[in-house]
Order: structure tokens, then C-alpha cells, then sequence
């Protein structure tokens, strides 16, 4: 299972295991998922992502 998932419309990038409702994951359609390789924050953030003000906040993994 994956951590991290981006939202391709917003470029942010969310940590499943830290969802709050605030997040709305339930809205980012299937479509416009994204799953990194690595499943890392680095590798997202590497390819543009930013964090999730919910879920991440300002730590990064």
C-alpha cells in the first residue's frame, strides 16, 4: 500500500497515514492520483509536489 499520494490538479502531495478531513482525499478523483517510486515525500517533492497543509503540515519525511 502506498503512503504518499499527489493530487495532480493542486501538485500536493498527502500522507495516507496521516489524513485529516480537512485533506478531502474522497474529492481527488482517480484520474488525477499520482503514486511515486520511491513512495517517499523526497521523491514527490523532487518532482514538484508540495505538502499537504493538513496531513503534512511543514514536516517533511
Amino acid at each position: 500500500m502506498a503512503n504518499y499520494i499527489g493530487d495532480n490538479n493542486k501538485k500536493q502531495v498527502h500522507d495516507l497515514e496521516n489524513i485529516k478531513d480537512n485533506c478531502q482525499m474522497d474529492e481527488i478523483k482517480l484520474v488525477h492520483r499520482r503514486y511515486f517510486i520511491p513512495d517517499s515525500f523526497k521523491q514527490a517533492n523532487s518532482e514538484g509536489y508540495t505538502s499537504c497543509a493538513w496531513c503534512i503540515e511543514n514536516f517533511q519525511k
